[in-house]
């Protein structure tokens, strides 16, 4: 049971990775309805990792576009400019002077990062109305009004190379006139546009805008969190589409025959914007029609030159010449300073200004535009699926370092291929995603192996607490995996350790001074097993089972299963004192051990389970134990036992077969460590396997007297009359040698 349901455990994390891998496929199809309001609150948080990723690419990885052959200067108006000649806005005498002073320096167009949509007072107005002039002047002032007029005076000397701007937004406000616009749609068609629609505008005078060689907007529209990352290329107002001021700057100056935007069908009816053919260059947009700007930089990548400067006639010759201005403003109090991705306080003109040098710098073989591919979508599904699926089945297999490893592999992979897709191709390949739901099956996976890790601590604890050593414990606890609670089979040491004589001993003793012998019987025997890094399997009346090599692996397993026996030997001897000492019986003890394979596992039923180990070595081990009074020795240990511990002095005690078995097998009596043998005691045991080995070999006299011998120094030892009573009976009847091997069967456990 415990094997199933660890299996559906192992089972969850793998579940829980798909379940994350399908929530977040759903969050990306979903997002990809920006009209429906459920997408767009969906696609918000994932939109805004997005744009950080977006940023720190522009911030690590910011475009190295060379400069182009065609000159862009930005004519500012800074404070400089201001402090020399006055408060903005400048009369449009000023502006007026401005145009004709960049003319003289040959610049070949000029664009207006401004806006003139009203009127200036004319001053003779102002003395027109006062009652207090003469007939006379008032009439010659109404003949020199025009003089006056800077409104005319700009106009004047707009036309030559002049693009003026406008704004298109959603302010309630409609001023001056707009120019032609680039399409004229009817507006059922234009419904099915996805080009955003402004109603509003902000344009110049009408005497400008007619005399002007064309306009264009500047309106930009930041992204939800104020940054301009991209911006419209065409807008539309009034089922009309209008072309941005770099758009109409670069159409003029390659005098390119026409501008085209490429729709595409999209979402059912609708229509997107692939793209805008400038002549025969192609710049790629989103659906909208905009641009994502390619920044060359932080504020400055273009050259300034102060407007004040130019008024004076202090630009040095050449630096305007040929040259496309952009006039704009960069002084705090003109409210053109934007945020965009490199840094805050930019100057809005020089927004235009990227867009304008991506534009003329496009050509056939080189497209400096970062864009979203057609594909992205369907790529991002697919990533998701895959990697989502793979995630989610491999990383319940790590244990959390090769977890770790293993995402921290995946993020920089993630993060350096995209990266450099946007540096070799300029794709804007989202990101987001992928690391959300990457990160979301890695922490599930995590926290489920440290809750799990604790369920096993505590497993762990609970079992094996009371049963193996507390430094067994501390290791199991520190390395939940490397213990296993289900069935397996392995080479193990079993010990049974009984009282002799127990039920006599037992009906002498009240049951309170029964419990309290058997108490402190046990807790010592329990110590030195622990102490000898064995495994308590059980305690039935006065008997103790032990196991080595599990639930940890245990090389020396036999080697400390011997040393525990002798060691409980010495104990009891101690024991018998104390015990005497407080009036309580003497206790003897019989130890048996075998080596060999066994099963070992949490067994049981639904109501009690233990950890414990079965087989056949297992019940030799026992049969081994019960044994030791008839031969009367203190331990007993197997043939493979022995195999394994050779360092021990061992005494031969017979060849055998238990009851219940049918092969035969030597025991043997572990005596002492032999380094730690005394010469009498190794002549004894020599003297004693020599009179066993002439047992064997059936030469009864030899045999006999040797035993004798050796009976006479050690009157006690039942062993040596064990075999006396078989040479006799043996002896005395030649017909039971016939065929004899030299094993003995014992008929009783």
């Amino acid at each position: 049971m415990w094997g199933e349901i660890r299996d559906s455990l192992r089972s969850v994390p793998v579940w829980v990775g798909l379940a994350i891998m399908l929530a977040v496929l759903a969050v990306h199809v979903i997002s990809l309805d920006e009209d429906g309001r459920l997408g767009r609150r969906v696609a918000q948080p994932i939109a805004r990792l997005d744009t950080l990723i977006y940023d720190w690419r522009f911030q690590w990885l910011t475009p190295q576009r060379p400069e182009g052959q065609v000159p862009i200067v930005i004519v500012d108006v800074d404070e400089q400019s201001l402090k020399q000649e006055g408060r903005w806005p400048w009369s449009r005498e000023k502006v007026a002077g401005l145009v004709q002073a960049l003319e003289r320096q040959g610049v070949r167009l000029i664009g207006f990062d401004v806006v003139f949509s009203e009127p200036e007072a004319n001053p003779a107005d102002a003395l027109l109305a006062s009652p207090a002039l003469s007939a006379a002047v008032r009439d010659e002032l109404v003949a020199q009004r025009s003089a006056f007029d800077s409104d005319s005076r700009l106009a004047e000397v707009v036309p030559a190379h002049t693009v003026l701007g406008y704004f298109l937004h959603a302010d309630g406000v409609r001023t001056g006139k707009l120019p032609q616009p680039l399409l004229d749609l009817d507006e059922e068609d234009a419904r099915g546009w996805r080009v955003l629609t402004l109603p509003d505008y902000t344009a110049n005078l009408p005497a400008l805008m007619e005399r002007a060689l064309s306009a264009g907007f500047v309106s930009t529209i930041p992204d939800r969190d104020g940054v301009i990352r991209r911006s419209p290329l065409v807008l539309m107002h009034d089922s009309d589409v209008y072309t941005s001021l770099s758009l109409e700057l670069a159409r003029l100056y390659l005098e390119a025959p026409y501008i085209k935007v490429q729709p595409v069908p999209c979402r059912g009816t609708q229509i997107c914007v692939e793209s805008i053919q400038l002549g025969d260059r192609v710049i790629r947009t989103d659906e909208h029609g905009a641009a994502l700007v390619p920044y060359k930089g932080r504020r400055g990548s273009f050259t300034y030159v102060s407007a004040g400067k130019v008024l004076r006639g202090e630009v040095p010759r050449g630096i305007l010449d040929g040259a496309i201005v952009l006039v704009g403003t960069s002084a705090l109090g003109l409210a053109d300073l934007r945020t965009i991705p490199l840094q805050t306080q930019y100057p809005g003109v020089e927004v235009h200004a990227n867009l304008l040098d991506a534009m003329l710098q496009t050509t056939g073989g080189r497209d400096h535009f970062y864009s979203r591919p057609d594909w992205e979508p369907g790529a991002t599904f697919v990533l998701l699926l895959v990697s989502g699926l793979l995630l989610a089945i491999v990383l319940p297999r790590l244990g959390p370092g090769a977890m770790l490893m293993v995402m921290a592999a995946w993020f920089a992979m993630l993060f350096l291929v995209n990266f450099a897709l946007w540096k070799a191709a300029q794709y804007d390949l989202p990101l987001a995603a992928l690391l959300l739901m990457a990160f979301l099956i890695a922490s599930f996976n995590i926290f489920f192996g440290f809750m799990r890790a604790n369920t096993q601590k505590r497993e762990i604890k609970a079992m094996f607490g009371q049963y193996v050593p507390p430094a067994h414990v501390d290791q199991m606890l520190a390395n939940p995996d490397a213990v296993s609670l289900e069935g397996e089979t392995r080479e193990m040491t079993v010990l049974f350790s009984d009282v002799r004589n127990f039920t006599t001993l037992s009906e002498g003793l009240s049951a309170q001074d029964l419990k309290q012998l058997l108490n402190r019987y046990f807790t010592p025997i329990t110590q030195i097993i622990f102490d000898h890094h064995g495994t308590i399997d059980k305690y039935v009346g006065d008997m103790v089972m032990a196991f080595w090599n599990a639930p940890l692996n245990d090389p020396d397993h036999a080697r400390h299963a011997i040393a525990a026996a002798i060691a409980m030997q010495k104990k009891v001897e101690e024991l018998k004192a104390e015990f005497a000492a407080d009036g309580l019986p003497e206790i003897n003890i019989g130890v048996g051990i075998n080596t060999g394979i066994m099963n070992v596992g949490d067994m049981g039923s639904e109501f009690r389970r233990a950890y414990t180990v079965l087989g056949d070595s297992v019940n030799l081990a026992s049969r081994l134990e019960s044994i030791t009074k008839f031969y009367g020795v203190k331990v007993l240990v197997g043939e493979a036992t022995r195999e394994q511990v050779p360092e021990y002095l061992y005494r031969l005690v017979d060849r055998l077969i238990v009851k219940g078995k049918r092969e035969p097998i030597t025991v043997y009596e572990p005596v002492c460590l032999a380094e730690e043998a005394s010469d009498s005691r190794r002549a004894r045991i020599d003297t004693y396997n020599r009179a066993i080995g002439h047992y064997f070999a059936q030469e009864w006299e030899a045999a006999e007297r040797l035993l004798r011998e050796l009976l006479a120094d050690d009157p006690q030892r039942q062993l040596y009359r064990v075999f006396l009573e078989r040479i006799d009976e043996l002896g005395r009847s030649p017909e039971m040698t016939a065929g004899w091997s030299g094993v003995y069967e014992h008929k009783s456990k």
